[in-house]
């Protein structure tokens, strides 16, 4: 089973073997390591926002399938709108959100602001991604873009939120 691995390679897009270099395999490293900061977080947190995280979650299962055969994210457009709201309501209760803070206040801003960091890595690879197989003519779902850039937004709130209290 890990034979392919032990050569640096690995099932890719379409279950192709590709080099575990690869800008999809990169992609697909950063939302498995932003999973895991997720449910670093999750574990800390109650009520709505842990049942928040764990849709992010579900989401992130369901981008990467999306990604690996080249499909529609179905959920998309809902995703982003939730997500929209979820950045208002936060907006509603912040002040001073030009304000300069520095984590490190307690563990649970600490891992939510590790959630943001991870989403901004993903958007970014994800990006990457997009550029290199523009030749390929891989299907990309231009809503994961948005829906992770509209992630970080929110993950950067609910830290403020944290940090604040």
């Amino acid at each position: 089973m890990s034979e392919r691995g032990d050569k640096g390679l690995t099932l890719g897009e379409c279950n192709l073997v590709v080099s575990k270099s690869s800008c999809f395999v990169r992609a697909m490293g950063v939302i498995d390591d932003f999973q895991a900061r997720l449910g670093s977080a999750r574990v800390l947190l109650d009520g709505e926002e842990n049942n928040k995280i764990k849709a992010v979650q579900t989401d992130l299962h369901q981008i990467m399938g999306s990604l690996y055969q080249r499909s529609k994210w179905e959920k998309g457009d809902e995703r982003i709108k939730e997500v929209e709201e979820d950045i208002k309501s936060y907006q509603g209760r912040i002040e001073n959100l030009e304000k300069f803070l520095i984590p490190g206040k307690n563990e649970t801003e600490v891992r939510v602001d590790l959630c943001r960091t991870g989403c901004r890595l993903v958007e970014k690879e994800l990006v990457f991604l997009k550029k290199k197989n523009k030749k390929k003519k891989l299907y990309f779902d231009l809503n994961i873009i948005k829906y992770f850039n509209k992630l970080s937004t929110y993950f950067y709130l609910m830290w403020r939120e944290k940090l604040d209290n």
